[in-house]
């Protein structure tokens, strides 16, 4: 199963974490693509939709920057089982969706909880405690703020993994992260990736994971382009690509009753 990166700002040609193997991976371009930074049209929805869906909801999906994390929204459509969303992010993404009623980067989580019967519960962990204060307006949704996480209060994200035996789908914004593990084109957390990685670890021991996907490249328009910034970037993408590969091990094997026909 090859992993899809997603390209649209044109960040990953200028990185090198796919590159020794190369052939395990498959870049789809959208360069050339209209209305889909930060905020998707419908006409664009329905292009990248088709283009993407020959791949199944399986396995892992590089987004490219945090003003595409929409497109998990079309990932997990393809979902054809009862799932959660486990997300990490420094921003809830369940904001009500501000131009015109598009999809946004920042209005995903809330539209797939709208529209997917299948998607049953979410667990977003980094946002800070006063973000979700203001955005989350569902009984579905446990969170785990920065504050907890700077506590190590992780006692409802354990719950969350306990409290059903459905499988996961999980998506990392990579803006959660510290800036010495990430450069991105938002605001960022404070999370050492090894954190990050262990949390991963934790979650695919209690609960199977139907597949993944990552974001938070910094793209060509907010200045990339300092060899050190894609080299972090790079660096973490490969470590990050390495342990979700290992903990879906155990769900490729049945991953056609995973995907929608």
């Amino acid at each position: 199963m090859k992993t899809v990166i997603m390209n649209f700002s044109g960040v990953y040609p200028e990185e090198d974490f796919y590159r020794q193997k190369a052939g395990d991976y498959e870049m789809v371009d959208f360069t050339h693509a209209e209305g889909v930074n930060c905020y998707c049209t419908s006409e664009a929805e329905q292009e990248i939709k088709e283009r993407i869906r020959a791949y199944g909801p399986c396995g892992i999906h590089f987004l490219d920057s945090g003003n595409y994390h929409y497109l998990s929204k079309f990932w997990m459509e393809m979902i054809d089982t009862p799932f959660s969303l486990l997300l990490f992010d420094n921003h809830t993404d369940m904001q009500e969706s501000a131009f015109f009623g598009l999809l946004s980067c920042g209005s995903w989580v809330r539209e797939a909880m709208l529209s997917n019967p299948l998607l049953k519960s979410v667990c977003i962990i980094g946002p800070k405690e006063a973000d979700f204060q203001r955005d989350i307006p569902s009984k579905q949704v446990t969170w785990v703020s920065a504050e907890d996480l700077q506590e190590g209060r992780l006692q409802k994200f354990r719950e969350f993994l306990e409290g059903e035996s459905c499988p996961l789908y999980l998506s990392v914004d990579k803006d959660i992260l510290r800036g010495r593990d990430a450069v991105t084109n938002w605001d960022q957390g404070e999370m050492k990736l090894d954190c990050l990685l262990g949390l991963i670890e934790e979650a695919a021991a209690a609960r199977k994971c139907i597949g993944g996907d990552i974001c938070g490249e910094n793209p060509p328009e907010s200045g990339f382009c300092e060899n050190r910034e894609l080299h972090i970037n790079s660096q973490t993408n490969e470590r990050l690509k390495e342990v979700m590969a290992k903990v879906m091990v155990n769900s490729t094997n049945n991953s056609n009753s995973y995907q929608k026909d």
